[in-house]
């Protein structure tokens, strides 16, 4: 990925080793599940302010909102006490990943938010957006007693939600409809109360297929099929994102966006990589609605420590944020990186 704000953003590709921000990671003590120095400065809550009032200079020279900077889209899949591959985490990794990105002062929004440019979080905080994929029971699963599993990524995010109710119930569930989080008599009520938790429902295909496998009417078949069979489950569904399976677009790119199988027509706002970097504002330039990228919880290039100890040590990246969902703040070197017909009624204040 290439960044280039007025000469002060860095060529970024995640095949290049950091190895200046890999060393400060592990000696920091990243390599176990995460850095238990940061953890050790766990952040108090602190009220916000319901009615934000317009940033002081002086409090701008203090926070430095950017809100064209970089957003971390975080990808799950598993949630279990035995991982069997890099990319399923434990109830205790995760629980200590939203502990440290509290202390770090992100904030979980939703993907809606994230792309309507509508982010709302206090004034120097920045947001993060929780995405799983696959729908797996670990996720979301009911216990015979009729209560949340407190291990599972859902239970973990309203425990952690309790102690610090700034941190809000946001997500993304990637579903795959035919088994979506196992139990299957259950799949419409889990559904049902994810959206009224606050949680959004997108499109994973209905089978998991490498789409650049198939012809044109397969992959809309896939699309199209899954969003259909989600609006059975719970009519009324709004699903207009969609996380690549392997993260592998169609040859014809376009039709992750928009297409159709039959009477079914899809239209999808953004479509979601499987890894490996930060994604850019949607006001940026470098948006590209083909190719949201995501960040993987794991350790190394482009997993998540290295991303949060890069953009701590690149802060001119970072999206943060200015309080105000109704203006969009970003520094004067950045005028010429913004979109104006994505600020989606957005004031827009320079500095």
């Amino acid at each position: 990925m290439i960044t280039n704000f007025s000469g002060h953003f860095q060529l970024r590709r995640c095949s290049v080793a950091a190895t200046a921000v890999l060393a400060s990671l592990f000696a920091s003590g990243c390599a176990g599940t995460v850095a238990p120095r940061i953890l050790a400065h766990i952040a108090l809550e602190t009220k916000v302010d319901s009615t934000p009032k317009p940033l002081t200079r002086a409090e701008l020279k203090r926070i430095h909102p950017n809100e064209i900077g970089d957003v971390l889209i975080l990808e799950y899949h598993n949630i279990l006490p035995h991982p069997h591959d890099p990319y399923t985490s434990t109830p205790t990794q995760f629980r200590d990943v939203m502990k440290l990105l509290y202390s770090l002062h992100y904030r979980p929004v939703s993907m809606s938010a994230y792309l309507n440019n509508k982010i709302d979080i206090p004034a120097g905080d920045s947001p993060v957006v929780y995405t799983f994929d696959d729908a797996d029971e670990s996720q979301y699963h009911i216990l015979p007693g009729g209560g949340v599993d407190p291990n599972c990524a859902v239970g973990l995010m309203e425990a952690f939600h309790k102690l610090h109710p700034a941190w809000r119930l946001r997500g993304t569930f990637f579903v795959l409809p035919t088994n979506a989080f196992g139990q299957h008599s259950l799949r419409a009520a889990k559904i049902k109360n994810l959206i009224k938790m606050g949680y959004e429902i997108g499109n994973h295909t209905v089978t998991h297929p490498q789409l650049s496998k198939l012809g044109n009417t397969q992959v809309q078949w896939q699309i199209a099929e899954c969003d259909h069979l989600i609006d059975q489950l719970v009519p009324g569904t709004k699903v207009n994102t969609i996380a690549l399976p392997y993260g592998v677009a169609p040859t014809d790119r376009i039709l992750a966006l928009h297409g159709r199988w039959g009477s079914i027509r899809y239209d999808n706002r953004a479509v979601l990589l499987a890894g490996a970097d930060p994604a850019p504002a949607v006001i940026s330039r470098r948006f590209n609605a083909l190719r949201v990228p995501r960040v993987q919880p794991v350790m190394g290039v482009c997993g998540l420590f290295f991303w949060l100890k890069f953009l701590k040590h690149h802060a001119y990246e970072q999206f943060i944020s200015d309080g105000i969902a109704s203006q969009t703040t970003i520094p004067r070197q950045f005028v010429h990186q913004v979109v104006k017909g994505r600020l989606n009624g957005s004031k827009l204040v320079i500095y």
